[in-house]
């Protein structure tokens, strides 16, 4: 290297001066990284020199070059583990990073210096202090790491289940069909003899993590990521560690049967999908011999056909040879005289595995043991039986949990099918704690206890080492040695400079007296400002309100008022010098100023001020109010109350003497305080209490500026609250015998106070409640109480009001449903009124009438309840409870037979039409309602020409005739039919007829509308005369003479072929005399034509 060239170290020494003064992150990351290249990669011999510089930067506010930062002491003491000591601490402070993302790096780092720490160790010769220090803080790190896999973000779940797989894959032993990586450290390269880091408690730590993890994925909560993430380390330490296969493999047949309910379809679709991949790659391991069963059974169920799991199986030569290593094993163990030469670490594993495999068979036998009882009890009846009872808890829709991951069970009602069936229920069970195999297995772990405790005796027994000769054993528990502190590297401060002593002022020059000190303020404070309009270079302006405001702290009331004056002359251009000037009140108010510092003399503070902050602000807001209202004045008060330092309430309240002062100051105020509520959430409960009163004020012009205002603000739902609690308060107050007096006041319209509730007070109470109504619905309750036990005035203001609230909600409000169906006791005439309101415009609602409908069957009995939602009734309930209505007043009546004839609503069909409606009327039992009611009835139908037409009064007599009895009132009918429509004569007399063959003489009121129906008829009702027998028209006569003359003098205008058709009983009756001869021939009348009717 030429003497012109830089060397290393000051490429370097220039890399990291450029870096701390780079303003972008993307720059210093890009300088770090050529750092780490240089004394890393290429001189590995400065990184002594410069990783404290470069460990520094881990206080960075930018989280990138913080996980930079991580990545460094990863590779720094993966090249040199002499880093461990100096870094590791820097690792452990990054874990409490409040960014997610430095966290994540952290984990991921952690695993690579767990294991570089480890065989550290295991290589060392002897354990220094320092590096018992490190083990400790590793130890640390790696159990704050255990603990995240609960942590909030779904990210650092993530690494954290992969820190310990990791974990798991170091801290066990291998075995002969074991995946092990080129050049994986793992508890094999451990040695026995290492104090600091005890093999066998390094195991019983992966174990205990390794049913974490199994735990975690059979969790409830545990989201779709987490979920193929852990599946996935599962799968890798089976592979790694055949020893745990069985575990593994239960797990995922647990998670197979019970997958997380919080899934969605997709989500269900993938983990299947993912649990089919890692069943298929733990099936190809050789070591999965003995589980191929249960494997085979879970990857049917997700869909894999024979041939792709023959596929994935291993070859029948790895077969071979486990079959023939796990016999040779056998007759190993089997055979007392073979003793195999084993060393003292292979004994300690294969006590370790033994005590593994002890859970493991403990866990699978409890599994197994329940299987062989439940597939004992899964016989056909048992099972039809088992479904029948489930299916009652069946829901109506089929979960789409259950649709994604449904398959179709080919081989339904076989042994193997009816075994995995069992063991899937025996998974279940046991995971919950119940069944045989649970309470067998806890007999055997008690037993068990016992046993292992003594082994675990021994075993510590048998490390021990020779000391002068002599045989000591050594401690099991580890003793911390009192070793060096271990500091983060690149975070101690530097000592601090001392700073050079400057001139004090006070030292060099005298102080002035009292008197003079206050004269010559004054004096500058006049003068200040007064040059207002003098134009000021530079900084002039600035320090010119500086001076001001450290004046304003000990100026008198009355230059308080001259600066108030003359800042609001010019509002726009000083309003920065009254922000300064209240920033300046409220910081000496509180203690945290200089200024009163500043204005000491002599030890002694100024005189005490005239105003302080809160009264200057006061009289500030009063004197822009009394300004004539414009653009400029609304908005310097509302930056006034935005940008001042705080905002008292007790301002804020006393905002609401505005309402005496004219709309434009409502207004400017209301806006004023809409910006406060949103903006200053410190101060949104005043200012919205203060708008709540406002909108109770007696005028609407008042109020139809302050309700949309407070409407627009309570869709902001922790503003909500606020405003709908002085609603409620104001309700209440209808619950009072007599109107409280803060109803009463002349900021709000109404300056005299009355002894007793009127009208105007009822509707200042009601009507801020009523208009948030549409917005909470739920407010409906509470005034249904308050109506309940409210005053008559209170009550008939309430129903007068609450149309419009009401439209608004709708009938299909839940809350109103919730209202009608509990209707409070008292309130029915509130509930009628709304459901009045509900079905003016439109007919009612399915929900609408079934909980009208309850309410009149359970307690409501007035009649009148049902008239709102009659429409929707059937038909044959408005029949029933139509004797009920005809007794109602006229006008209600009228009411009624309008919503059934649909005259009151656009849409909707009617249950009865007019003809059902009138002969309904004429069918209605006299028991339950007189005739003269029913008359009225009929009369209003008959009223309506326009729906009552000739047809349709036809087709009523044509229903009455057929009913096995005749009404009462048929024949007043017929005849009022007549009356209206003569045109129908021709039919009518067809009736007449139809009713001689009903003998309608044997009912005495019809028998007498059926003659006065003929009186009415003549001549045309002669025809039927002739048709009645002798008797009957003999009857007539007497009830009507003047039929009987009648009839002579048309019979006498018959010709004698004519005379000879009526017989000759009648005519004896007619004449008074028999006829000659001859049988009597009734007389042939034609049936009305489509014309007549």
């Amino acid at each position: 290297m030429s003497e012109g060239e830089p060397t290393t170290r000051d490429r370097v020494v220039e890399l990291l001066n450029t870096a701390a003064f780079l303003p972008s992150e993307k720059e210093r990351i890009g300088q770090l990284v050529q750092v780490q290249e240089l004394i890393i990669h290429r001189e590995p011999d400065l990184l002594d020199s410069f990783f404290e510089e470069v460990a520094a930067f881990q206080t960075d506010r930018n989280s990138d070059v913080r996980k930079f930062v991580v990545g460094f002491i990863e590779e720094a003491c993966k090249k040199d583990v002499a880093m461990l000591p100096r870094l590791v601490p820097n690792i452990q402070l990054l874990l409490q990073d409040e960014g997610v993302a430095v966290v994540k790096r952290v984990v991921q780092a952690a695993a690579q210096l767990h294991r570089a720490t480890l065989a550290w160790l295991s290589s060392a010769r002897t354990v220094t202090p320092e590096m018992e220090q490190v083990w400790h803080i590793i130890t640390a790190i790696k159990n704050s790491i255990i603990v995240m896999i609960d942590h909030d973000n779904d990210g650092v779940r993530t690494q954290a289940i992969k820190f310990l797989e990791s974990l798991v894959l170091l801290q066990t032993y291998t075995e002969a069909d074991s995946v092990v990586r080129d050049g994986e450290f793992n508890l094999d390269q451990v040695p026995l003899t290492l104090k600091v880091a005890r093999p066998r408690k390094l195991e019983e730590e992966a174990r205990m993590v390794l049913n974490k993890l199994i735990a975690f994925q059979g969790s409830i909560h545990i989201s779709s990521v987490n979920l193929m993430t852990c599946m996935s380390s599962l799968t890798i330490i089976a592979r790694a560690r055949p020893q745990f296969l069985g575990m593994i493999i239960n797990a995922l047949e647990i998670l197979h049967a019970n997958l997380p309910p919080t899934l969605t379809k997709s989500q269900v679709n993938s983990v299947r999908k993912h649990l089919k991949i890692q069943m298929l790659n733990l099936l190809k391991h050789p070591a999965s011999y003995d589980y191929h069963e249960h494997i085979t059974t879970v990857l049917n169920d997700l869909g894999i056909t024979a041939s792709e799991v023959n596929k994935s199986m291993p070859s029948k030569d790895q077969i071979r040879k486990r079959v023939r290593r796990d016999k040779s094993s056998e007759e190993v163990s089997e055979s007392p005289n073979k003793k195999p030469r084993v060393d003292h670490e292979d004994s300690s594993k294969s006590k370790k595995d033994k005590k593994e495999d002890v859970e493991v068979e403990r866990k699978n036998s409890a599994i197994d043991i329940t299987q062989r009882w439940l597939v004992e009890k899964l016989t056909p009846e048992n099972v039809a039986s088992l479904v029948m009872v489930t299916m009652l808890n069946l829901p109506d829709e089929m979960p789409p949990l259950f649709s994604a991951g449904y398959s179709p069970i080919t081989a339904a009602g076989t042994s193997p099918q009816i075994q995995h069936v069992g063991r899937l229920i025996s998974s279940q069970l046991t995971a919950a704690g119940v069944g045989p195999g649970v309470e067998q297995a806890k007999e055997e772990e008690a037993k068990a206890s016992s046993t292992v405790d003594q082994e675990s005796d021994e075993e510590s027994k048998e490390i021990s080492r020779l000391v002068g000769g002599k045989v000591q054993v050594q401690e099991e528990e580890t003793v911390q040695q009192s070793g060096p502190v271990l500091v983060p590297a690149g975070v101690i401060g530097r000592p601090l400079r001392h700073k050079i002593k400057t001139m004090k002022l006070a030292e060099v020059t005298k102080p002035l007296s009292n008197s003079s000190n206050t004269k010559l303020q004054s004096l500058l404070f006049k003068r200040l400002m007064r040059c207002d309009k003098v134009m000021l270079h530079g900084e002039g302006p600035k320090h010119r309100m500086r001076i001001l405001t450290v004046l304003s702290g000990c100026i008198s009331h009355q230059e308080s008022d001259a600066l108030e004056d003359f800042i609001l002359e010019d509002m726009h251009n000083r309003a920065d010098l009254l922000f300064s000037w209240l920033f300046s009140e409220y910081s000496v108010n509180h203690d945290f100023s200089l200024i009163n510092k500043i204005l000491n003399v002599g030890g002694k503070k100024m005189q005490k001020k005239d105003k302080n902050y809160q009264e200057i602000l006061g009289n500030i807001v009063n004197k822009v109010l009394l300004k004539p209202a414009s653009k400029e004045r609304d908005e310097f008060l509302s930056r006034l109350f935005l940008e001042c330092p705080h905002v008292p309430e007790d301002l804020i309240l006393s905002l609401v003497r505005v309402g005496s002062q004219g709309t434009d100051s409502i207004i400017s105020v209301a806006n004023t305080l809409k910006d406060t509520a949103e903006w200053r959430p410190l101060t949104a409960k005043p200012a919205l209490k203060t708008l709540s009163l406002l909108a109770t004020h007696d005028q609407d012009s008042v109020r139809e500026v302050v309700t949309p205002i407070l409407l627009e603000l309570c869709e902001h739902e922790n503003l909500s609250e606020i405003v709908t609690e002085v609603a409620t308060v104001y309700l209440k107050y209808l619950l009072l015998e007599t109107p409280p007096d803060s109803l009463c006041s002349h900021n709000f319209g109404r300056p005299n106070e009355p002894n007793e509730w009127t009208e105007p007070l009822v509707k200042a109470c009601l009507y801020l409640y009523l208009a948030l109504l549409p917005l909470n619905q739920a407010l409906i309750h509470d005034l249904a109480q308050v109506y309940v036990k409210t005053v008559n005035e209170a009550k008939r203001a309430i129903l007068r009001l609450l149309e419009g609230p009401i439209r608004h909600m709708g009938m299909d409000s839940p809350q109103l449903l919730k209202l009608v169906e509990t209707c409070p006791k008292g309130g029915e005439t509130l509930i009628t009124r709304i459901i009045h309101i509900l079905t003016e415009k439109a007919p009612p609602s399915e929900a609408l009438v079934c909980r009208v409908r309850e309410l009149y069957n359970r307690r409501v009995s007035d009649v009148r309840f049902l008239i709102p939602v009659l429409t929707g009734l059937s038909k044959k309930e408005v029949i029933a409870v139509l004797p009920k209505l005809i007794k109602l007043n006229p006008h209600v009546v009228k009411e009624v037979f309008n919503r059934l004839w649909g005259v009151t609503l656009d849409t909707g069909a009617s249950p009865l039409t007019p003809v059902d409606l009138l002969v309904a009327l004429h069918l209605i039992d006299p028991d339950k309602c007189d005739v003269k009611t029913v008359i009225k009835a009929t009369g209003l139908c008959f009223a309506e020409r326009g729906i009552y037409t000739a047809e349709v009064l036809a087709f009523v007599l044509q229903q009455l005739m057929e009913q096995p009895q005749l009404p009462t009132l048929f024949m007043r009918t017929v005849i009022q039919t007549l009356t209206h429509y003569p045109k129908l004569l021709s039919f009518i007399m067809n009736i007449l007829q139809r009713l001689i063959t009903k003998q309608v003489w044997k009912q005495r009121k019809v028998w007498e509308g059926f003659i006065k129906c003929c009186q009415r008829a003549v001549p045309q009702s002669f025809t039927v005369l002739l048709q009645l027998p002798p008797a009957q028209l003999s009857d007539v006569f007497n009830s009507a003479s003047d039929l009987h003359s009648q009839l002579l003098s048309h019979i006498a205008t018959l010709t004698e072929n004519q005379r000879a058709h009526i017989p000759a009983s009648l005519l004896e009756v007619i004449e008074g005399h028999n006829p000659s001869s001859g049988a009597p021939r009734p007389v042939d009348l034609p049936p009305p034509s489509a014309q007549e009717m």
